[in-house]
């Protein structure tokens, strides 16, 4: 299924992708008329409601300047968990659209923010995508500012950053590695006095302290990936609560704003549990678009 949408993806080269994002989100620009086309969508026809079909469907609508179709083509393709990095890209192509237009409705920016960052994590260093998330936040934040309202990054806390810097199966496979080279090293301890014991007198000590930081970290990132999901704030901002749904004093956080990524975690009733940076609290699950894992 996947290979027959890569066969029909839209061209987007990044300078007309850019070109779009630039004239949606800065009205003085000039207009582009570049649109998401699927490359082959003359291609043999689809039952109506196959996936292939849907995404022809709303890259069309794309392409006829029916942004709120699109959105809902693409919404409910999403709904019926395709997954996909052009589903994903056209999605948010179709939010920052209809704000060009004039007829957003509250959170389409951030919508559009999730939906490119969805893009990113399922085709890693796709640079329309990276520039049009950026584009996209960097809206949020002038019309932010343009209300008078702090425009607020939070900063993830140092054990994510550590654990965010390769994935479970990275830091499983080095201490897997660092096991292997402390068992050598403790073979190699037991020759004779000789090159071979100095050898193994220092691989042992090294890998063990490796294998003992490689360990936890692999721990760490297979329970973060079992117990949380990324997700992006697709209203205007929202205020941290409590979990039984009371307010957290404003003195103690700051509201997340739109288009902020955060890490959610459980949910209970209509609430769900998020990391905002170093920030946890729990917003109302409708606040919150999750990604594809």
């Amino acid at each position: 299924m996947e290979a027959d949408v890569s066969g029909r993806r839209r061209r987007r080269p990044l300078a007309a992708a850019l070109l779009v994002l630039a004239a949606c989100l800065a009205p003085a620009l000039p207009s582009s008329e570049a649109r998401a086309q699927p490359a082959g969508s003359q291609a043999q026809a689809q039952p109506a409601e196959a996936p292939e079909a849907l995404f022809q469907q709303g890259t069309a609508a794309l392409g006829r300047g029916e942004y709120g179709a699109a959105i809902d083509t693409f919404e409910l393709l999403a709904d019926r968990g395709f997954v996909h990095p052009d589903a994903s890209y056209n999605r948010g192509l179709a939010y920052v659209l209809r704000v060009r237009e004039g007829a957003d409705r509250p959170g389409d920016l951030g919508r559009a923010a999730a939906a490119f960052e969805e893009a990113l994590r399922l085709r890693p260093g796709d640079a329309d995508a990276d520039r049009a998330l950026d584009l996209v936040r960097a809206e949020i934040t002038r019309r932010r500012s343009r209300r008078a309202a702090d425009a607020v990054d939070a900063r993830p806390t140092l054990d994510r950053v550590i654990v965010g810097l390769a994935s479970e199966r990275t830091w499983a496979a080095a201490a897997l590695l660092a096991s292997l080279l402390l068992a050598v090293g403790v073979a190699l301890r037991r020759r004779p006095a000789g090159p071979a014991h100095v050898a193994g007198s220092v691989l042992a000590p090294t890998a063990l302290v490796a294998l003992l930081a490689l360990v936890p970290l692999t721990v760490a990132a297979r329970h973060l990936r079992l117990t949380t999901r990324a997700g992006v704030v697709v209203v205007p901002e929202v205020r941290l609560l409590d979990e039984g749904g009371r307010a957290l004093p404003a003195a103690e956080q700051a509201p997340i704003p739109e288009g902020a990524s955060v890490e959610v975690g459980r949910r209970s009733g209509g609430l769900a549990e998020v990391r905002w940076g170093a920030t946890e609290g729990w917003v109302p699950a409708s606040s919150i678009r999750l990604l594809a894992p």
